[in-house]
């Protein structure tokens, strides 16, 4: 099953020494589609129903990321038994980890903005999309390295 996470330091430290996977231990709060979040939303595919667990995990991270900060959400697979759904915690979306599961890294999602600008803006905070092999890139894009193209080499005339 294809969960999300706000990534806290403890994820981060472990992904930069190790970015294949996660252990993650039970009782720890994630998004995801349930089978009753979709049979709440029975005009929703499955990608938007994605989307929507993602911009819950994502809201929570910025939530608690420091105003002038991006936030981050790991996008993992674990086995489908491991999660429970948690919505009196999460929302439509929240699960819960059942015990503790070995995630496989789909994806990282960073926040266009930093937390204080995504919290004024009234639409879904835009996300930049990194492969799960790209966790240096992502990490540079969280703690603000150049966001713009790199400078082409001169040439001579």
């Amino acid at each position: 099953m294809r969960i999300y996470l706000p990534m806290s330091a403890e994820d981060r430290t472990i992904l930069e020494n190790s970015p294949s996977g996660l252990e993650l231990h039970a009782g720890r709060a994630a998004w995801g589609v349930t089978g009753p979040a979709s049979a709440d939303n029975p005009d929703h595919d499955d990608e938007d129903l994605e989307y929507e667990a993602m911009q819950d995990a994502m809201h929570v991270a910025l939530l608690s990321a420091d105003a002038t900060s991006r936030a981050l959400v790991i996008a993992v697979d674990v086995p489908e038994g491991s999660v429970g759904a948690a919505e009196e915690r999460g929302g439509a979306f929240g699960v819960e980890l059942r015990e503790t599961a070995r995630a496989r890294i789909a994806s990282f999602h960073v926040s266009e903005l930093d937390a204080a600008a995504a919290q004024q803006d009234d639409t879904d905070p835009a996300l930049l999309w990194f492969d799960a092999s790209e966790v240096t890139d992502a990490f540079a894009y969280l703690d603000g390295a150049a966001e713009s193209e790199p400078t082409p080499p001169a040439t001579s005339a």
